[in-house]
């Protein structure tokens, strides 16, 4: 029960940080995809700005449709006729300074915003947008830039070990080893996220980029599933039409990993990949390819692990977009094939999720909450039967997820960040079988 309990760990490393980064992160996406949605074809809309160039509905519906369709040059006329015919307008300034901070003219994007903020009649909560669109502009100005978070917190889990239940039999009628069968526990958890970007100002757009990403649980009563992480990224980006805000831009990069499990080091990763990043329209489309060579350490608690050392290859998707309101949406498709010292443990996996990140204000000139309803599904086929579980099938896992996490703003860069999750494995192998309910809850700074 050993491997089988190491099988689930093994995901459970991919799988219980993704979703903390991802609600930290949620309500900064969020914000930078919402856009106004509108129709109509470009041309007309062109011809009634040149028509009647002092009326601003014509000249704000233009610039919004060709902002939305990656025109940017063309958003940027259009508002800049606008302010000719009304300076006073900051709404339009904001809107001309994420312009240019999309094509990379900071120094243009700051004007605007600081001019803007010189308006009498500036919101409150669009002079909160202009200052968080400052404070990446500023960053954007040197050539290193710093960002990240740091969350703490507590979390339960109705089934922290992720084991099935504990009469559920193996081969030769054997139960499961009480140590890894289903029990609940609650567990500290801290984690981190930091990203370093050097922008070369060769006018090529060229960047070097890394991150750390980090977490740690410690449990209260079962400690044999005391988790560490550590993943670090790095590798240049290459713009694939310098000069062109929208152009696709290619990545390949090094990637290192490291694990403890029961506080006693588990496994380590080196490997590689390569990504792309393109915008179509309002959409940004993120494909990879990765592959690592992961090593697996034996200990007492986990004799088997050196049975999981293999190769895993990653195939994914990630996209994300606007949808209105405050409402956005972000997904992942993936493929992976891990290629393990025996064929029981290697697998094929295939993996959907979806996030719909949606700000929204609770008291006026506040900071908005954001709420993150979440589903997904991964289907685990492996390549043979397990002799110790069961010698004449070979098992095949659906694993359902769903989720609902709320950021709520406190002070300044500190936010509350919550997240309830419910997963539920269904096999037609006993063993592989499980459910659990984790809820987590703590205090986010992100800088």
């Amino acid at each position: 029960m050993q491997v089988e309990a190491e099988r689930a760990l093994s995901r459970q490393f991919a799988g219980v940080v993704a979703p903390l980064a991802l609600l930290v992160l949620s309500s900064v996406s969020a914000a930078a995809q919402n856009a106004p949605s509108f129709t109509g074809a470009l041309d007309p809309l062109f011809q009634g700005v040149l028509t009647h160039p002092g009326r601003l509905d014509n000249a704000i519906q233009y610039a919004s449709t060709a902002a939305q369709d990656g025109d940017v040059e063309s958003a940027i006329s259009a508002y800049e006729q606008l302010l000719f015919y009304n300076p006073r307008l900051p709404e339009t300034r904001f809107d001309l300074a994420v312009l240019y901070y999309r094509l990379g003219s900071y120094d243009m994007a700051r004007g605007y915003l600081q001019s803007a903020l010189n308006l009498p009649n500036v919101s409150p909560d669009l002079h909160q947008k202009i200052d968080q669109l400052l404070e990446l502009v500023n960053k954007k100005l040197y050539p290193d830039q710093f960002t990240g978070f740091v969350q703490s917190g507590i979390r339960y889990q109705s089934n922290a070990s992720q084991g099935p239940g504990p009469q559920t039999k193996l081969a030769a009628g054997q139960s499961v080893n009480s140590a890894f069968a289903a029990k609940p526990d609650w567990n500290w958890y801290g984690t981190f996220g930091l990203d370093y970007v050097h922008d070369f100002e060769d006018q090529t757009a060229t960047t070097f980029e890394a991150s750390v990403l980090g977490y740690d649980a410690q449990q209260f009563t079962l400690h044999q599933f005391d988790v560490g992480l550590l993943e670090i990224r790095a590798g240049p980006r290459f713009s694939l039409a310098p000069g062109n805000a929208n152009a696709v831009t290619i990545k390949p990069y090094l990637v290192a990993t490291g694990a403890l499990l029961a506080d006693t080091p588990y496994s380590g990763g080196l490997g590689g990949g390569l990504t792309l990043h393109a915008n179509i329209g309002t959409v940004s489309l993120d494909p990879y390819a990765e592959i690592v060579r992961q090593s697996y350490i034996n200990s007492t608690f986990y004799p088997l692990a050196s049975g999981l050392t293999g190769t895993l290859s990653t195939y994914g998707l990630q996209a994300a977009g606007p949808i209105g309101g405050g409402l956005s949406w972000q997904s992942r498709l993936a493929y992976a094939h891990a290629e393990d010292q025996f064929a029981f443990d290697s697998f094929n996996s295939y993996t959907a999720d979806l996030w719909l990140p949606w700000n929204f204000y609770v008291f006026e000139g506040g900071k908005p909450w954001t709420l993150v309803p979440s589903g997904g599904v991964t289907q685990w086929l492996y390549g043979a039967p397990d002799p110790s579980i069961n010698p004449a099938v070979t098992a095949h896992t659906t694993e359902w997820r769903v989720g609902l996490g709320l950021e709520v703003p406190v002070w300044d860069k500190f936010t509350l960040a919550s997240l309830i999750q419910y997963r539920d494995d269904v096999s037609n192998v006993q063993s592989f079988s499980m459910h659990d309910l984790a809820v987590t809850a703590g205090p986010t700074f992100r800088f």
